[in-house]
């Protein structure tokens, strides 16, 4: 031991002491030595190395809880009774305690977390939770609580699920006891740290916890401080999205609880305006609980409840009132105030007008009980206030059209503006007319305030809500069309008011997408003149002119003067390329060095191209047209983001089943045939204008070029300019692409990027200069903008690949070295690091395994690695511990490194498909080497964040990385996994970015070493992740993460050849292991489990032939449908013993949910588990309680997709398999009687019996259930021996066929046979059907036939002795028809059995049926009307073959005339046939 750590030792002892004195000296001795640096430094390395042996911090801080414990014994012992002086001179001591504690922390955690978590907040929790230390160290301790260990990342994910809660426990007690000696608003921020660290960190919250939540709220109803509240309810919104998913219906009457209480609190206090937001977040979230993406009823997905209707109308009423002050605040107020009310408010009042509007309803009186004092309260007897409200869209017209200032009216427009943005439904038609008269009204009183911008936004929705009604009257279209020829004339006359601009061009391009007017010549000039730039808005409303309109020729200025005529080289369509290319303010006419508006702005991509592009075409209108035909390319959709709870809202509908998107699988697998463009014809004039135009103003950018002064950004976007109307002219025919890269404008912009080089050059050498960082980092932006890397044809595709041409070997390398020189920059790390010991990590014992190699990501990463990190987080302004993916960590540089890593990326991606100027193989290669093991730290957040986009962007999704460099990319990934193994954040964020990675893994050459390395390495963190969840180490999110990894190997690898998992030496193929997140605790990921589970049965890889999926092989579907169906059950198993638990009534309506799901995906996708999918639906609503309500709706979906008119037909199609199913279960609960005959739209059995005996009274004859048949006919109040008359053909289906099988010695067949001579000879008896069955036979015989032609059910494996013609119409996925089936040599044995059996001995059954011509017809006409009635084209394949079958008998003995029919019967053929073939070439 070094000298210091020996000096440091000896005081340690001494703090334990006897004498006080002692103490103190001791206590300045020991805050010296901890500072010392060369204490320190042994410190460190003691505690990096976990030996126990030698001293180190957490040693030190044993004896620092000693020296605290001795200190607080001799204040407890203390005199009560003393002078003020001692009383301070202990306060102060408390203070000094506190104080002593804190710098130790600080001290040991200055350069790193080293102190042991566990040992740390057990000390913390001990000391707050005593009641004596509590009372005089609780404040200070729980501050270090905050700042020293919930916002230190390392200790954040070392918490276990057991402390989270216990802390969670711990402070809501202290906030239900408020004290003087701890801040309740200090209590309330630890309780919203911990609700973050819970949901993010564990799944250990359930809804028990919302208790805690509810008493909290319950108790600031009776206080007069709020103190705290807002962090109270932050984190209750933490808790409520992440309890949501699993326990909607709980969350649902929490707020039905809640919301009251939370009225009251508004309206009886004076709230700041960060408590208001913090409410209005909490009732927007309920509305999207209780109301998923706006639903109203229950049918449709809402919550429904009478106590959550009050508080609907209540929260209106008090909204309405809330908006109405803030106007009079507004009106009143000194000074400058936004007139505008804040976006939340606003969503909020449109979300609940929604609700609340209903035509019918004009006023009602409601219950203000949360005006009620909380004695009232309590108090039952006492009534409720009653005040009368007004609802719907009267209200939003008065408060439109009230004489009123701006900020009276400007909310009302900002709520009819949302409200009918976000459900255009919900304006009636009636109320179309006066909305928009009245917002007309408004419209030219510009010179009253701000209102205007606000009035055209509203007028923009109404206008794009106006086009989607397709069922207004002629008369009611005629007053519109009057009121929007005056709106378009007054926005006219505006638009050249800068200030609303934007919605002016908003507002006509509205108009014009509707065709609500019908556009004048004077149109055309706002993009011909000085009237207004362009810009975004302009743009826009052009591309939708364009698109609707036809471009007039010439357009007048005067009563005689033309601008422009046919007859001149310039026309309008030149004025308005000129307008975009070139348009100068007029008082800067004189001054050409200004550079126009086009090379300053960002427009949506190719947007301007296509424009220029159209308008040299004569027919403009169709070439823009042409244009946006073109679906819009994944890359440039990436900034659509959707708000963070539709995700959850999507579930909520999933669980409702009334969205299910697995039904539209296969239409978005269809084959999308590329529109040629060939047959646009040129102006040639107009062309070369464009051309020359275009010339020039990339000859003015490169004349005024200089490398210091010139922008980087405008070069990039004028070079995107000529490659992108290059591109287009490529996409339309007009050039060719060989042609475009010989043209001038391509030369220009490849000087042009040349250019813009420079300035990478310059940088390269001065990557310091913060100054050239932001447009750099545009730059790049616009760059990466300008590829594509979609495989599908399209303009933005040809551009890209112009675009990658232009990239030289020196820019390529000169990016791919800054980001080297960026990413080697010593940055401050951030408080991130894996520094614990073997032995104290539960994890580490994983170690002792015999297969090594497949636990590594279990392993500690090694504390040598572990870069230091600030621990305390005190500047943070967030609460909880920072994401180490956070953008907080990143400076600018680190953001234009990764940024630059994206471009880079995209360019080898795409360059694989392209002629490019750059070696990619080498940029490749330098992109890798960043990662490599001597150079990545991913301790640090730029090393981390580099690792992550390189995972995500550098494997292309079509076009696969090589092999090779998979492997090196996949090198640090265990490494990586193994120090984030506990930060949940981090863990779902690498494995969201595996997906293009599985993709290239199942596209490589499976025999090479290469593959196989990669693979191997990719599936030994797989499945460590796996291995993970089983020991409930996963939080949701990342086993959400990990089933779309899973989901992704299926499409990959759909028969698991490699997709295997190694884990404790065991092999687990993923299509084993996927099922098991059936079972899952969490109901988001059963549900993604269950709506993925069709990758167990198609082949998800699209082939270029076919617009359909490939089925897997019947053995693996089958196989795969017991799995999952097993698995669904056991998870229904482990909550039905539960079912009178109230905390269960979510679980178990979730797991039905997903049973349901589940089932009704492979009832959709697998056509040969079709009918055992059925069944188990029919067999669940019996044993899991599905709602029969539900199973429907699913059943109607899934019918309605299949072609089915209605859902019976649907379900009759099957119903004699699953009446043979059903009774076949060996059970006295599966009787007929307690058949779901709901799912068939039945009300009652009676119905059921009445509509199905044909199909059930054959069952039950076969089975000689006798009783159920006359029971049948009780019911039915028919006579049981007519039924059998009537069944009679049928029920011989079920005996014939044995009879005339041949003896194969098969047992089963040998059993039936017996069954059904026995079931015969009681027919044939005196009190059955007697003498009379042989009458039946003879007059049923067509029928009879017709039935067991029915029956064809011809197998691929036939035998050699048994093959067929058939057998080569067959396929092995063909599914089984209803039972019984038979191959058609049964059949014909059948007939020969009948033949022989008759009275008449004839040779053939033909001859039978010749005695009565008819009967051929009766038979032909049977089989076609079978055909023309499914919709199931396996179905309509095997009647097809049925009628093969039968045509070939008749075709066979046609000589002898078939009693006279065969000129018929022939001409019945070729009619048939040729309908057939006629319909299958129209299909196709």
């Amino acid at each position: 031991m070094s000298l210091a750590l020996n000096d440091l030792l000896i005081c340690c002892r001494q703090l334990e002491h006897d004498r006080a004195t002692e103490r103190k000296k001791e206590v300045e001795k020991f805050k010296q030595l901890i500072r010392d640096p060369e204490t320190v430094l042994h410190l460190d390395r003691h505690s990096d190395s976990r030996q126990g042996k030698y001293l180190n911090w957490d040693a030190v801080f044993r004896f620092l809880q000693k020296y605290i414990q001795k200190e607080t014994e001799c204040l407890r012992t203390a005199k009560p009774n003393v002078s003020a002086s001692a009383q301070a001179s202990r306060q102060k001591k408390m203070q000094e305690i506190s104080s002593l504690v804190k710098y130790f922390i600080k001290c040991a955690n200055k350069r790193a977390p080293r102190l042991k978590c566990q040992e740390l907040l057990n000390y913390i929790m001990d000391t707050v939770k005593d009641s004596s230390s509590g009372a005089i160290y609780g404040a200070d301790y729980s501050n270090i609580l905050l700042k020293d260990i919930l916002s230190v990342r390392k200790y954040w994910c070392e918490i276990s699920q057991q402390q989270w809660l216990e802390l969670f426990s711990l402070y809501f007690r202290l906030y239900f006891k408020p004290s003087q000696d701890i801040n309740r608003v200090l209590v309330a921020r630890i309780i919203h740290a911990v609700t973050k660290g819970c949901c993010s960190q564990t799944d250990g919250l359930n809804s028990k916890f919302l208790d805690f939540f509810s008493k909290a709220i319950q108790y600031a109803r009776q206080e007069k401080s709020l103190a705290g509240l807002n962090h109270i309810l932050a984190a209750l919104i933490i808790f409520l999205k992440t309890l949501a998913v699993s326990c909607r219906i709980r969350v649902c009457e929490l707020g039905d609880e809640i919301l009251p209480t939370l009225l009251y609190i508004w309206t009886q206090h004076r709230l700041n305006d960060s408590l208001k937001e913090v409410i209005i977040e909490l009732f927007q979230l309920q509305i999207y609980i209780h109301h998923p993406k706006g639903a109203k009823t229950q049918e449709k997905g809402a919550y429904e409840s009478t106590k959550w209707q009050s508080v609907l109308y209540n929260l209106y009423d008090l909204l309405v009132n809330e908006i109405s002050h803030i106007g009079s605040r507004g009106k009143y107020s000194s000074g400058s105030r936004n007139i505008a009310v804040k976006d939340s408010l606003i969503g909020l009042m449109a979300d609940i007008c929604h609700q609340v509007f209903n035509e019918r309803i004009r006023s009602l009186e409601i219950s203000q009980s949360y005006t009620t004092t909380q004695r009232q309260c309590n108090d039952y007897s006492a009534p409720c206030k009653r005040r009368k409200i007004e609802i719907g869209w009267e209200v939003i017209k008065d408060h439109l059209q009230k004489p009123q200032n701006d900020f009276d009216l400007v909310p009302w427009l900002q709520i009819t503006t949302q409200l009918i943005s976000k459900y255009p439904a919900s304006l009636p038609n009636c109320e179309l007319s006066p909305l928009l008269m009245i917002l007309y009204q408004l419209l030219p009183q510009q010179q009253r305030g701000e209102r205007t911008p606000y009035v055209l936004r509203c007028l923009i929705e109404v206008a794009l809500c106006q086009s989607k009604k397709s069922n207004l009257e002629s008369s009611q279209k005629s007053d519109l069309l009057k009121l929007w020829i005056k709106i378009w004339s007054i926005t006219f006359r505006g638009i050249s008011s800068e200030q609303i601009q934007a919605e002016n061009f908003g507002l006509l391009g509205a108009i014009i997408q509707g065709s609500l007017v019908e556009v004048d010549r004077e149109f055309w000039k706002l993009f011909t003149g000085s009237a207004c730039r362009p810009s975004c808005p302009a743009v826009c409303c052009l591309t939708l002119a364009l698109t609707v309109c036809v471009v007039p020729e010439t357009v007048k200025t005067g009563p005689e003067q033309n601008i422009c005529e046919v007859n001149r080289s310039v026309s309008l369509k030149e004025l308005i390329m000129k307008w975009l290319l070139f348009y100068q303010l007029e008082d800067d006419l004189e001054d050409s060095t200004e550079l126009p508006p086009i090379l300053h702005s960002n427009f949506p991509h190719l947007v301007l191209e296509k424009i220029l592009v159209s308008l040299i075409m004569k027919n403009c209108k169709a070439a823009m047209n042409f244009f946006r035909s073109v679906p819009e390319c994944e890359h440039h959709q990436k900034d659509k983001e959707e708000p963070s709870f539709s995700e959850v809202e999507e579930l909520f509908l999933q669980t409702t089943f009334d969205k299910m998107d697995f039904l539209t699988i296969e239409k978005e697998c269809a084959i999308e045939k590329h529109q040629s463009g060939i047959g646009f014809s040129v102006h040639q004039n107009l062309k070369e204008s464009l051309d020359r135009y275009l010339l020039g103003l990339s000859e003015q950018l490169l004349s005024s070029y200089s490398p210091e002064i010139t922008d980087s950004e405008t070069l990039v976007r004028c070079s995107s300019l000529l490659v992108g109307v290059l591109g287009c002219y490529c996409y339309v025919g007009i050039i060719s692409e060989e042609e475009a890269y010989k043209s001038e404008l391509f030369q220009k912009a490849k000087s042009l990027m040349q250019c813009a080089g420079e300035s990478i050059t310059l940088f390269k050498n001065k990557t310091n200069e913060e100054s050239r960082i932001g447009s750099l980092r545009n730059m790049m932006h616009l760059c990466t903008s300008c590829l594509c890397n979609c495989t599908k044809q399209n303009p933005n595709k040809i551009a890209s690949g112009f675009f990658l041409r232009l990239l030289t070997s020196k820019l390529m390398n000169d990016i791919a070295d800054i980001c080297k020189n960026l990413a080697s920059f010593i940055k401050k790390p951030f408080d991130y690091g894996e520094v614990e010991s073997v032995e104290d990590d539960t994890d580490g014992n994983l170690m002792e395994v015999e297969d090594q190699s497949s636990m590594d990501l279990f392993n500690d990463y090694p504390a040598s690695s572990v870069s230091d990190g600030n621990e305390s987080g005190e500047s943070q302004s967030a609460i909880g511990a920072m994401n180490p993916l956070a953008e907080e960590y990143l400076s600018k540089q680190d953001l234009l490194a990764l940024d630059m890593l994206k471009f880079l990326c995209m360019c080898v991606t795409t360059a694989q498909t392209n002629n490019v100027s750059f070696r990619a193989a080498d940029i490749r290669r330098k992109l890798l080497m960043l990662i490599d093991s001597s150079t990545l730290d991913p301790a640090k957040s730029l090393h981390l964040h580099m690792y992550l986009v390189l995972l995500k962007e550098l494997p292309g999704e079509e076009y696969p990385l090589p092999m090779e460099d998979v492997v090196e990319l996949l090198k640090p990934l265990s490494n990586v996994c193994s120090l984030y193994r506990r930060d949940q954040d981090v863990c779902k964020t690498i494995l969201n970015h595996f997906l293009r990675i599985v993709t290239n893994l199942g596209q490589g050459n499976m025999d090479s070493d290469n593959t196989r390395d990669a693979q191997g390495q990719f599936l030994t963190v797989i499945g460590a992740f796996w291995h993970l969840t089983k020991e409930k180490k996963c939080t949701f999110s990342v086993r959400m993460a990990l089933v779309k990894c899973l989901k992704t190997l299926l499409e990959a690898d759909p028969y698991s050849k490699w997709a295997i998992l190694n884990v404790m030496g065991k092999d687990f193929p993923v299509n084993e292991i996927f099922p098991q997140f059936l079972a899952d605790n969490h109901h988001q990921v059963r549900m993604l489990a269950a709506v993925s589970i069709n990758r167990l049965f198609q082949d998800m890889k699209q082939g270029d032939s076919s617009s359909l999926l490939k089925a897997l092989p019947l053995k693996l579907q089958q196989a795969a449908f017991e799995n999952a169906y097993l698995k669904a059950q056991e998870g229904m198993r482990e909550v039905s013993h539960s079912a009178e638990n109230p905390e269960l009534l979510d679980e178990i309506y979730n797991r039905r949910s997903v049973l349901l799901m589940m089932i009704a995906v492979v009832l959709y996708c697998s056509p040969i588990c079709e009918k055992q999918a059925l069944f188990a639906l029919c067999k669940s609503v019996k044993d899991n309680g599905l709602e029969p309500h539900l199973v429907k709706k699913v059943l109607e979906k899934v019918s309605e997709t299949f072609g089915y008119r209605h859902l019976e037909d649907f379900m009759t199609s099957h119903l004699d398999y699953l009446v043979l199913e059903w009774l076949n279960l060996q059970d006295t609960g599966y009787t007929l009687s307690s058949f779901p005959f709901i799912l068939l739209n039945y009300t009652n059995i009676e119905d059921f019996y009445r509509s199905s005996y044909k199909v059930l009274i054959p069952h039950l004859v076969i089975r000689s259930h006798f009783e159920e048949v006359k029971s049948i006919a009780s019911h039915i109040q028919e006579d049981w021996k007519s039924l059998l008359t009537n069944c009679f053909p049928k029920i011989l289906v079920n005996i014939l066929p044995y009879f005339a099988y041949e003896s194969t010695g098969d047992s089963g067949i040998a059993q039936q046979r017996d069954t059904a001579t026995k079931v015969y000879d009681i027919l044939k008896g005196e009190n059955f059907l007697g003498k009379q069955i042989d009458h039946l036979f003879i007059s049923n015989l067509p029928e009879i036939v017709v039935e067991l032609l029915m029956t064809l059910h011809e197998p691929t494996n036939s035998g050699a002795s048994q093959s067929t013609d058939l057998c080569d119409f067959s396929g092995d996925l063909d599914p089984a028809p209803n039972p019984p089936h038979f191959p058609s040599h049964v059949i014909k044995a059948t007939f020969a059995y009948i033949s022989n059996c008759h009275k008449t001995k004839l040779k053939s059954i033909l001859e039978i049926l010749s005695k009565n011509p008819d009967s051929y017809q009766k038979i032909l006409l049977a089989i076609c009307e079978q055909a023309a009635e499914t919709n199931n084209v396996y179905k309509r394949h095997r009647i097809l073959k049925i009628y093969h079958l039968f045509v070939s008998l008749l075709l066979k003995d046609i000589k002898s005339g078939l009693g006279g029919a065969w000129a018929f019967v022939l001409r019945d053929v070729i009619y048939t046939l040729i309908h057939y073939i006629n319909k299958r070439c129209w299909t196709y």
